[in-house]
Formats: C-alpha cells, structure tokens, sequence
C-alpha cells in the first residue's frame, strides 16, 4: 500500500509531495486541479509504467487524434506519449523526464528518453552510458543506422523500452525489455468517470461469479434497488448485457434500466472485489449516486476495502459526496485520508485535511473542493 506519493513534471504538475495515503482516499478540487492526472500517475507507477495503461490514458483523452502524429508515426516527437510529460514535450536525451515514487528521496519510476546501440549480432541492444552518450552527435551520419531513440521507463536496474521512432504509437503493442518491469501492487482496477464498458464489466462478473464476492456486489445493488437477488450476463446484440432478477418478478430486467444509480454503484463494487490485495482507482465518485445513497455506498467501500487489502483512491466534485465520506472516516479513522489541490501561481499544491480539520471545515462552509 502506497503511505505517500511524489510527482514531478507529470501533466501539469511541476512537483507535487502528499505525506500521508491511508486504505481510502479522497480527491476534491476544482477543474482542471489535476485530480485525474493525480489518478494517472498513481496508475502509471503501481502498473510499472504498463503499456496497455499509457494506450488505454491516451485513447480516454483522445490524445492520438493529431493528424500529424498518424502521417507521420514514426516521428517520436508526435508520439501521443508526449502528452504525459509537463509541456506536452518529449523530453532531450539530456532531460530527466518525469518521475513517480513514494517519495522525493524513494527510488523513482523514471520515464524519460535514453540512447540504444545494436550489439554486433543486431539483437540485443545496450544503452549508452554518460560518457558515450556525452560524446553522441545525432547529426553525424555515421553510425547513427545502429543507434536508436527511446522513450523508457527506468526503476533501478530495470528498464522497459516504451516507444521509438522506428516503432510508431498506431503498430502493434511492441515492447523490448531488457529487465522486465514488474509491479508489487497486485490487481489493479480502474472506474473511469463514464463507468466500465460491457465487456469489461462482463470479463470482471466472470472472475467472481459464483464465489463469496458475488454477495458482495449483490449486497452493494441493493443499496439502491433493494429487490434486486441476482445478476448474470446474457447474450446481447454486440456485447454481452447485464441483467437483474427482482424479488416477486420473473422476468430479467436490463440492470441499466433501473438507472445511473444502480449501474454506478455496479462498476464500483465490482471493480473493489476484483481488486483484492491491490489498488482501485474511481474518477468522480459521485457519477449517477444520489445524495441519499453516497454514505451507504463509502460505508461499504470501507469495509471492503479493509477486508478484501484494496488500497481506494477516489476524486469528487460533489460537497454531499465529501459529507459523506467524512460520515464514514470518523467511524474508521484509521483508514481514510483527504486532501485537495489547488493552483497557486501556475503551480498545483495540496492541502492535506484530518478529520477535525475535514469536519470544521464543512461545518464552517470553508472550500474543500
């Protein structure tokens, strides 16, 4: 479990240090504070810089959509990746490029550009060290055939090769791994703010379905539509569909048709058992949740949380899903942590609350988001 992390020269954030993440942990702020990229970097970090999570955060933001970078994909320059960087740049060789740890002074995870040269038998390929690299002109013709331009991701000893100009963001998911990047954090489940995809959810159902978790999700519908006893997946059109049995009905409803609140609360508590003993990630928590439900719905989001080894972070814009969340910490002290950014001169902070603070503040009306 993260206990704090540390940002620098991710998307808009110049550096940023929070001191203190607990098991559950809330995000307020106004547009455009950086509360999704705070959700990005954690993601990036305990994924290993993942490749299939930097394709999956591009696409989300429509980042590919240049039509110089699709003319010309072999250009590192327009790779969508730049966008991940502060000033939207690729970062020059001599650059550190951004960094995520636990910590200022914790080994980082590094993702930045390095040199390559091909070994004699052209398979395998070793990065250049200081000296070769300060001795390197990429304007001279020769040999430059052998040498290559990455973007990496750097922790340690291990190094993942993300993208290069040979290799252009649109081609297959290719990777070179001269020590494969490993993560520690274990399942790892994300709730974007427009929910999970049918398949996703589907694919997610599939894993648990049958098991003792399964009464979890149920448990968790129910604090919208109470007569809900089962769900199952069924064969739709496209994709597969979700659909519920009532009590004292015997005909499957669509799950989506019993509203936002239902599918919302869906996603969310089966994104929770599916991330047993790792992290789950959930942007603007309060999507499609009525006033009237957000505390039962973080009640239940503690105690998995807690049971199941979940580390939870979550972001907001709404005051009732903060009253909510502040209802709950107090009855669990231990395992929740609150904080909100802000801009201060171009530059992104964090204000970190406890729960005395957290309390006289929405007491007194002060801004907490």
């Amino acid at each position: 479990m993260l206990p704090s992390f540390y940002i620098e020269n991710f998307r808009l954030f110049d550096t940023l240090s929070i001191n203190r993440l607990s098991r559950v942990n809330l995000i307020v702020g106004r547009n455009n504070a950086g509360k999704s990229a705070f959700l990005e970097a954690v993601l990036l970090y305990v994924s290993g810089a993942s490749l299939d999570i930097i394709y999956d955060l591009i696409k989300f933001r429509q980042e590919n959509w240049d039509s110089d970078s699709r003319n010309n994909p072999y250009r590192l320059s327009l790779n969508p990746i730049r966008h991940l960087f502060k000033g939207h740049k690729i970062p020059d060789l001599n650059e550190s490029g951004f960094k995520l740890a636990v910590s200022c002074n914790d080994l980082p995870l590094n993702v930045r550009t390095a040199a390559f040269i091909e070994s004699d038998d052209k398979l395998i390929r070793r990065k250049l060290d200081y000296e070769e690299l300060n001795n390197f002109d990429p304007k001279d013709p020769f040999g430059t055939d052998l040498i290559e331009i990455f973007v990496v991701s750097e922790q340690g000893e291990n190094t993942q090769l993300l993208f290069s100009e040979n290799r252009g963001f649109r081609e297959s998911r290719f990777r070179i791994l001269s020590s494969q990047s490993r993560t520690k954090y274990g399942s790892i489940q994300f709730v974007s703010t427009q929910g999970l995809t049918d398949n996703k959810a589907a694919q997610l159902w599939d894993s648990i379905n049958l098991t003792e978790l399964e009464k979890d999700v149920i448990n968790g519908l129910k604090l919208v539509e109470k007569k809900i006893v089962g769900l199952a997946f069924v064969e739709g059109d496209k994709t597969r569909v979700p659909v519920v049995k009532l009590n004292n009905q015997e005909e499957r409803i669509p799950l989506k048709s019993l509203g936002d609140g239902v599918t919302r609360v869906f996603h969310i508590i089966l994104s929770l058992v599916n991330a047993k003993g790792g992290v789950l990630l959930i942007d603007e928590f309060e999507n499609g949740l009525h006033w009237a439900v957000q505390q039962s719905v973080w009640e239940i989001v503690f105690q998995l949380a807690n049971s199941l080894d979940v580390q939870v972070f979550c972001t907001t814009h709404s005051r009732d899903c903060i009253d909510g969340f502040g209802s709950v910490w107090k009855e669990y002290p231990q395992y929740g942590a609150f904080f909100r950014l802000f801009a201060r001169n171009k530059t992104v902070l964090a204000q970190e609350y406890d729960i005395e603070t957290l309390s006289d503040s929405l007491e007194t009306d002060v801004e907490v988001r």
